[in-house]
């Protein structure tokens, strides 16, 4: 890579940095590419050298962190000893971008179809996880034969409640942390055999 390379990739990553900081603030919908430029010391031009649009920008964010998730999942999957310690590790996950994730469970609805569409599919690698997780645990007599779909869908729905209505429960702090027990033990009630 030549010096002008290294420059672009550092831009690049300097204004994801920025991007995703001045999301977790104002929240995707609220922030512009201006207000970006202008958090990152940039030309607003000079933004869309590096992002075709905004669109693009939360994508490539969402990308990232999702994939650092998916890597982390994949590697306690491995470890992991059963499914609830394999939940309790992809909450700590969550917890430490919770802001960031609790602003797009918050806003996700009103994102433009295609966008929605995108964040959705990343997020469907990661509950193919806990859905094989669950299926296998079915498979082995360790679970209740429940509907996997629903009982995943269940799962990621009460965690994107909670984050999307974070400041509803909580005034400070970490809604992941205040109903990780719940979440844990409603998810070993409807699994585990009575």
């Amino acid at each position: 890579m030549n010096k002008r390379q290294l420059q672009k990739q550092k831009t690049r990553l300097h204004l994801l940095k920025i991007a995703k900081s001045e999301f977790v603030k104002k929240g995707f919908l609220n922030t512009t590419t201006s207000e970006i430029a202008d958090a990152a010391g940039i030309a607003h031009g000079t933004l869309f050298l590096h992002f075709k649009n905004k669109d693009a920008l939360i994508v490539e964010i969402l990308d990232k962190e999702l994939e650092e998730i998916n890597q982390a999942i994949q590697q306690m999957i491995a470890e992991a000893v059963d499914l609830e310690q394999l939940l309790l590790q992809y909450l700590n996950l969550l917890q430490k971008e919770e802001e960031l994730f609790a602003v797009l469970a918050r806003e996700l609805p009103f994102y433009n179809e295609e966008l929605r569409r995108k964040i959705l599919f990343r997020d469907s690698i990661i509950r193919s996880h806990f859905h094989r997780a669950i299926e296998l645990g079915i498979k082995e007599k360790k679970y209740r034969d429940v509907d996997v779909t629903s009982a995943v869908m269940f799962l990621f729905g009460t965690i994107n409640y909670y984050l999307s209505l974070k400041s509803i429960f909580i005034k400070e702090g970490s809604v992941i942390e205040k109903f990780k027990p719940s979440i844990i033990k409603t998810l070993k009630d409807l699994l585990f055999p009575v």
